[in-house]
């Protein structure tokens, strides 16, 4: 790894840790809530996407934790809630009781969760990937150290059968006048294994899956490894601040919105479950919120009375975009087309005086 990707990267989660340490109770809250549905997220691209039977296809969005109909939403929401650090494991428990889960994850899916804790609790650092990465020596209060203990945990998994990832092959389809050949990809490892634990653990604050399948990758050379690790961790601590950049606006219009609403306390909750999550069931917000069914509806009209979400038919509540202010129309003067309209006006002026001429 170049020093230039290192400083671009320690950039990138130095800034993220900053916003963290400066963000108030209720955007933390937030953020953590949005961490787990963004866990799920991750967890559906390192896993797989599962059966796609019959049974899974009203899913209104797969990747939404809210919304899906995958069964493993449930196991990976009570994983977290059971082994989450607090912060993690509260939002966890707000979403078990949203989406009432109650299927946890099978035996061997377990053991490979067991693994990758074990793998992140140890404190030794010095394997391949971690010294290509140029993390092997990093302190605790290091930007780095939390990409240094995933590197870490990628050493003492890597070489067991279950984390180990393979690479994809090309195969020829056979259609009816020739073969075309299309890429399949490997079965998925244990990676999403190692992302889970690091959320659980909060070994990276405020981000997910820091860890891409690739890193896993037996086919691939350190340094390889090293430069796909390095910018996926990258780009995920600049959406993880874009993330918190736009949880804070979202905030920031409801408190705005809501402030002339007497009694707002629970419309509040209900806006701050949408900023999370984004669409949402009225069934749901009454779940996260301890309300009934029509208290729900009532808080979910007042959300949308301020113009802070659309009410969709089927019980659905989605945001809505923030309304733009009219403005008044500029003068022709004072626009773009200001000089014209001068010599427009200097051009006519010299017409009047013409005609007044003319009539003398």
């Amino acid at each position: 790894m170049t020093s230039a990707d290192q400083t671009s990267l320690g950039y990138a989660l130095g800034r993220l840790a900053g916003a963290i340490r400066f963000a108030s109770p209720e955007m933390r809250k937030v953020a953590s809530l949005a961490i787990v549905a963004d866990a799920w997220r991750a967890y559906r691209r390192d896993a797989g996407i599962g059966d796609v039977g019959p049974a899974h296809q009203p899913s209104t969005d797969v990747l939404s934790i809210l919304l899906t109909d995958d069964p493993r939403r449930d196991a990976v929401v009570l994983w977290l809630a059971a082994h989450g650090e607090p912060a993690i494991a509260d939002a966890a428990t707000v979403v078990v009781r949203m989406v009432n889960a109650t299927r946890g994850f099978e035996t061997d899916a377990l053991a490979l969760l067991n693994a990758a804790q074990d793998a992140v609790a140890q404190a030794a650092a010095g394997g391949p990937l971690t010294g290509a990465c140029g993390v092997a020596y990093v302190g605790p209060d290091h930007p780095l150290h939390g990409l240094a203990r995933a590197a870490a945990a990628v050493d003492l998994l890597i070489h067991a059968p279950d984390f180990a990832e393979g690479a994809g092959h090309e195969a020829l389809l056979p259609l009816p006048s020739r073969s075309m050949r299309h890429y399949i990809a490997a079965d998925p490892a244990g990676c999403w294994a190692l992302n889970l634990a690091l959320v659980a653990r909060g070994a990276a604050s405020f981000f997910t899956g820091i860890v891409p399948r690739t890193a896993f990758r037996l086919d691939l050379d350190d340094a390889e490894r090293a430069a796909t690790l390095i910018d996926h961790s990258n780009h995920t601590a600049l959406a993880s601040f874009k993330e918190l950049e736009r949880i804070e606006t979202m905030l920031e219009r409801g408190r705005g919105a809501l402030a002339d609403l007497s009694r707002n306390a629970r419309a509040a909750e209900a806006w701050a479950l949408v900023v999370a999550f984004g669409p949402i069931r009225r069934t749901q917000i009454a779940r996260a919120v301890g309300l009934s069914r029509a208290g729900a509806d009532i808080q979910a009209r007042a959300l949308a009375t301020t113009g802070l979400v659309e009410l969709v038919p089927g019980g659905l509540v989605i945001p809505a975009l923030p309304r733009s202010p009219s403005l008044p129309k500029a003068p022709l003067d004072l626009g773009p087309l200001g000089p014209a309209a001068a010599n427009l006006d200097l051009a006519m002026a010299e017409i009047d005086q013409l005609l007044l001429r003319s009539k003398g």
